[in-house]
């Protein structure tokens, strides 16, 4: 489903902290009796819960509900969470895009590109260059071929994240977050979907699988 960042008192979006997609129970938070700015949500799959502070806030005779405000933990929730299989060289810098996106988007869409550089080493290219490894990689059915058009999109923002160009801030707010999808995706189909797919095989008998491994070799050579 579609990644729902987290909002401050959205009722339900994808947890910072599990990353499931879950209905939130805000309360605010108080000390002696007295208020203050601070909320939390408690995701209602993990029981665990972020911090939040509320920098506008709506009153009623009943409530007081925050319309905007920041999460101040996780300080990387405003990004999906990194694929569970995704290399950790490539993993550090998604996070610590993902810590200063709200912040600094250029920021972030350099580190991204930078990830995804790196990523694209790790699937047997060179790692130099994006569209030329994003390409070879669709060529060998790696990842679909509409990916190669999201990469360019991924290449001129990290192009322009370093030496800025063309792009206006809110291209860059909406592209980067984009970006966090894109790598999640290249790892998905790349490193888990294949490795899935090899434990799967491994589970076949061994009589069917050498006989498969015999027909495709005889394949290959005609």
């Amino acid at each position: 489903m579609k990644y729902i960042a987290p909002q401050i008192s959205l009722d339900a979006f994808h947890c910072p902290l599990c990353g499931t997609y879950s209905h939130m129970d805000w309360s605010w938070l108080s000390t002696h009796d007295r208020g203050s700015d601070y909320l939390e949500a408690m995701c209602s799959h993990c029981k665990k819960a972020s911090l939040w502070r509320a920098t506008q806030t709506k009153q009623s005779q009943f409530y007081s509900k925050a319309t905007e405000g920041e999460m101040l933990f996780p300080d990387f929730g405003l990004a999906p969470l990194p694929e569970q299989d995704m290399p950790d060289d490539v993993a550090r810098d998604y996070l610590e895009a993902a810590r200063i996106f709200s912040k600094s988007p250029r920021g972030a869409a350099a580190l991204l590109r930078l990830g995804l550089q790196k990523l694209c080493k790790h699937l047997g290219e060179k790692g130099k260059n994006i569209n030329d490894d994003i390409r070879a990689l669709a060529d060998k059915n790696t990842v679909p071929p509409l990916v190669v058009k999201v990469a360019d999109t991924v290449r001129i923002t990290g192009n322009n994240a370093v030496h800025p160009g063309e792009m206006s801030d809110e291209d860059f707010d909406h592209v980067a977050e984009k970006m966090f999808e894109l790598i999640n995706f290249i790892v998905k189909k790349g490193i888990t979907e294949p490795k899935e797919l090899e434990a799967l095989y491994a589970l076949t008998p061994e009589g069917p699988r050498k006989s498969a491994e015999a027909r495709d070799g005889q394949s290959k050579k005609a």
